[in-house]
């Protein structure tokens, strides 16, 4: 550590902060017994003061001690911040948990016990806020950190700072005055990937330095201008994680060989959360209770700079802004401006202390959620930067040199104290600045093309309410038509969603709700150089992500004034009885996402619940194919009360019938009704599913429909009764399922199992081998991928004369183009149960090179087919190569065998939990087939 100021140590802290942090309830947590988590967090908070058994693992100074022997002569240490004099009324890390910043990796829970200790110590310049909890129950904690003066009139300072974030609601001057006396809002994030660690040390030792460095102008400067929030971890699961399979796996002395097991981490690895979802892409999905909690913090203090803190390769160097190609175009000049102060800033402390760094290459901000992206198009100054990681105390990188834990904090510490001292000095500019973005962001609304998206309820109304809410939730204004609305020949109804272009985050709701967000037509032909040279594209992340595609739901681009009154929405919808009319026949559900839930809980609680596979019309209206039927005959007395309940808990319709008499269509004895079962479903877990895959598959099923699942272990597959469950989802990955439990698996299908495969899953079970899918993959030039033939060498004899380079020179067995992610329209067959609560028409998110036949009439159906190439592309950039082999090939196949059934997506329909359209054919998969 730095040099200290004589004085007594902060141990008297650590009993009173344990007992702290034991105190709080956990608020739904996955392990149901937190005593047994919380007693272990006692010992470890007072491990460093017990003698170690003779056996145990070496102490973080005896680990110190044998690395730098090991290395050669022992040599000083370098200090996070040269010449700084520090309080020693403020207890160091080491005082309050036992090692020094950069010895160790500091747990979640030991994060936390250092935070409250700093906040004891320094309770006028602090507050510690819990802002969630993760799904495991570990808390999620905001440290804010401010001059005295500043926070104790917080209540004041923050509703300044909501007047700056609107305009609107200033008087004439008063925006003047409040730059002139609010402070800047930094806001640092750490961690959000679970084994990008060095930034959660960095995060102890940021908020350390300001609090005790005594007589330091930049700190002094810091405090007197600025609010910095520091999050220390975003991912306290993902860490926790990685610290237990590092710990578990590491030598007697750090082993710097990357390989060794205590840096190569087992399936899933400590970067996703317990959802295994990457959280660094949540921001408008808001899946996660992580990213939810963050939210609200932004939309609380709408911070001026955000700066999310990662890692990367052990072999690079260090990233910061500004961003590669390309940028997102609703990102101003005066934010590439102040990305270009915030670097030249940051390179100037980085070359004082020798440190290497590149920017403008790698890392974008085109996609709209990232936690930089998502609160540039708030108006704040998002970067990223990016570590090298040691993943773990020592890494041996390519060029032979040794990287160092402590070091990799030190430049994270480096960067993030450089870029508070820039926002400290240029408060003005920044609130400015900021005020400008928010202003112009209104203007642009009142001036452009659009001037609203109107969100009319269509078959599902469910889904249009739940993207209604989503909205809300992330800050937008939304309105609700309180009559109808006339635009053009339509009528809309009342209570079609209105949500202005013209408000203070506009940007970001027309990056959201617009189709398509275009790249610049330079970066786009760059890539198709790279493109046809096989080097690769400097692509990111996917390309498209509009919200009302994923959703399939109409969005309404309107630039006319609108003159029909509306009411704010607050994202609450009215309240619903919860007790049903008493009818005599029963109930029926037009199938959709709501339905969907309604049926999987109802089932659950007993209810009979069936389902017509064709449509009819009864009373007067026609529902569709799917409808759910629920019959007062086959139910309890109280299905009134208990059904009704459900339905009010999803903002589903249940319409009571008296009659079962339908006017046209299949009746409601017919033979196409059949009756739902709770479905028992096992989910592929571990190696070699992907785990983004797993995880937004689990998600779906036992979050999103409240169906519950059992995840099991591929490498337990042998030891599976595949008749204990009725349903088997296999998540992309790369399956080599063989012998005899394949043998197994395909008797189970045969004898009425249900086999859902995903994106690369679908890859396998198309090959012939398995004796599955009744279908093929293709490649590059459309003939069939198959494991092994001749066709190469038959294709080779071939070749043309005169001598071709161009041809010569294309590799004989290539997949497909890979798309970096686009929205592909797909139509759906109406007629099969397995599109029930779709339109005919939805959008697939497909990112990579899987390209499917169609299956023959006699041996299947194409469920969803990609359209024709003139309508094939809704959103986002796709190859024209592979938009030619693409169009009309399959999506997603259902094919009968024996008397159960395949059902193979050749895309992930559960891709980040915001595909809510291809989300539903999902579960219909799950709840529908079982019964067919």
């Amino acid at each position: 550590m730095p040099q200290r100021r004589a004085g007594t140590g902060a141990r008297p802290f650590v009993r009173r902060i344990v007992g702290d942090i034991m105190a709080p309830a956990m608020t739904q947590p996955i392990c149901r017994t937190p005593l047994a988590f919380l007693a272990a967090l006692a010992v470890s908070v007072h491990a460093a003061a017990l003698p170690a058994p003779s056996d145990s693992l070496p102490a973080p100074q005896e680990v110190a001690g044998a690395v730098a022997a090991a290395q050669g002569p022992a040599v000083a240490l370098a200090p996070f911040a040269p010449g700084v004099v520090y309080d020693s009324a403020i207890p160091t890390l080491k005082q309050v948990v036992g090692h020094d910043v950069g010895e160790e990796i500091t747990s979640p829970d030991l994060i936390n016990v250092y935070l409250r200790a700093l906040h004891a110590a320094a309770p006028r310049r602090t507050r510690l806020v819990e802002y969630a909890r993760t799904w495991e129950g570990r808390p999620l904690m905001l440290l804010v950190v401010g001059a005295a003066e500043r926070l104790s009139t917080l209540d004041t300072v923050k509703a300044g700072l909501r007047k700056l974030a609107d305009p609107r609601t200033m008087a004439a001057g008063e925006a003047e005055q409040l730059i002139r006396d609010l402070p800047s809002v930094a806001w640092l994030i750490h961690a959000v990937h679970g084994n990008e660690i060095s930034s959660s040390d960095a995060a102890l030792l940021e908020a350390y330095h300001l609090l005790a460095a005594t007589g330091d102008p930049t700190v002094d400067l810091i405090m007197r201008e600025t609010i910095v929030l520091i999050d220390p971890l975003q991912n306290p699961d993902g860490r926790a994680r990685f610290v237990a399979t590092t710990t578990q796996g590491r030598a007697a002395t750090p082993d710097a060989y990357r390989f060794s097991a205590e840096h190569d981490e087992p399936w899933p690895g400590g970067r996703a959360n317990h959802y295994l979802f990457d959280m660094n892409r949540d921001w408008f999905s808001q899946s996660q209770p992580e990213t939810r909690g963050r939210t609200r913090i932004f939309l609380e203090w709408y911070p001026h700079v955000t700066v999310d803190l990662h890692e990367m390769s052990g072999d690079a160097t260090y990233y910061f802004a500004p961003p590669a190609d390309p940028l997102n175009p609703h990102i101003t000049r005066a934010q590439g401006d102040w990305f270009t102060e915030f670097g030249r800033q940051n390179a100037r402390a980085f070359d004082a202390r020798g440190f290497a760094y590149f920017n403008r290459e790698v890392y974008d901000s085109f996609y709209p959620g990232y936690g930089e992206s998502w609160p540039i198009f708030h108006g704040s100054i998002g970067m990223t930067y990016e570590q090298a990681s040691a993943r773990g105390l020592v890494f041996l990188r390519n060029d032979k040199a040794l990287l160092h834990y402590r070091d990799t904090v030190m430049q994270h510490f480096t960067a993030a104290i450089t870029t508070l001292e820039t926002t400290a000095r240029n408060r003005e500019r920044l609130l400015r600045d900021f005020v400008e973005y928010r202003r112009s962001a209104i203007r642009e609304g009142e001036t452009g093309p659009v001037r609203q998206y109107l969100l009319p309820h269509g078959k599902d109304p469910s889904r249009t309410d739940r993207l209604a809410r989503l909205l809300v939730a992330q800050g937008f204004e939304v309105k609700r038509a309180d009559e109808p609305i006339g635009v053009g020949t339509r009528t809309l109804p009342a209570g079609t969603y209105v949500v202005p272009v013209a408000q203070p985050a506009g940007r970001l709701v027309r990056n959201l709700l617009e189709p398509h967000v275009a790249q610049p037509d330079a970066f786009v032909k760059e890539q198709e150089r790279r493109r046809t040279k096989r080097l690769g594209d400097q692509i990111y992340d996917t390309t498209a992500w509009s919200l009302p595609l994923a959703f399939d739901v109409e969005a309404m681009a309107s630039g006319a004034t609108l003159t029909a009154r509306t009411s704010a929405f607050t994202g609450e919808l009215a309240a619903r009885a919860t007790t049903l009319p008493a009818v005599k026949v029963g109930y029926l559900l037009p199938w959709g996402s709501a339905t969907a839930n309604v049926v999987i809980d109802a089932l659950q609680a007993g209810v009979s619940v069936r389902t017509n596979d064709l449509g009819f019309t009864l009373g007067g209206r026609a529902y569709a194919p799917g409808t759910a039927i629920v019959r007062v005959a086959d139910n309890a007395a109280n299905l009134a009360t208990t059904l009704g309940a459900i339905v009010a808990r999803h903002g589903a319709e249940a319409v009571a019938i008296d009659s079962a008499f339908t006017e046209a269509g299949s009746s409601l004895g017919s033979g196409t009704v059949v009756k739902l079962r709770s479905p028992r479903v096992l989910l592929a877990w571990d190696a070699p599913t992907s785990s983004l895959s797993a995880g937004w598959a689990r998600y779906v099923i036992e979050r999103r429909f409240n169906q519950p699942v059992s995840a099991v272990r591929v490498a337990s597959f042998a030891r599976v009764d595949f008749r204990d469950f009725d349903v088997v989802v296999l998540p992309s990955g790369n399956f080599a399922i063989a012998g005899e439990t394949l043998r197994r698996l395909k008797d189970w299908v045969m004898a009425g199992g249900t086999l859902i495969t995903l994106a690369e899953a679908t890859r396998w079970v198309a090959r012939e081998s398995t004796g599955l899918l009744d279908t093929r993959m293709e490649l590059r030039d459309g003939r069939p991928d198959v494991e092994a033939s001749d066709q190469d060498e038959k294709k080779a004899e071939k070749s043309p004369i005169p001598f071709d380079y161009e041809k010569a020179i294309q590799p004989l067995s290539e997949r497909p183009e890979n798309t970096p992610g686009a929205l592909l329209r797909v139509t759906i067959d109406g007629e099969h149960w397995l599109g029930a609560g779709l339109d005919g028409e939805i959008q697939v998110l497909q990112e990579g090179s899987r390209v499917l036949r169609p299956i023959t009439l006699d041996k299947g159906t194409n469920v969803g087919v990609f359209q024709k190439r003139d309508r094939l592309v809704a959103g986002g950039l796709m190859w024209p190569d592979a938009q030619d082999l693409v169009a009309q090939k399959a999506f997603v196949v259902h094919q009968p065998m024996g008397q159960g059934h395949i059902v193979a997506f050749t895309e992930d329909p559960n891709y980040r939990a915001f595909m809510e359209a291809t989300e539903l054919l999902f579960i219909n998969a799950i709840v529908l087939a079982p019964v067919h």
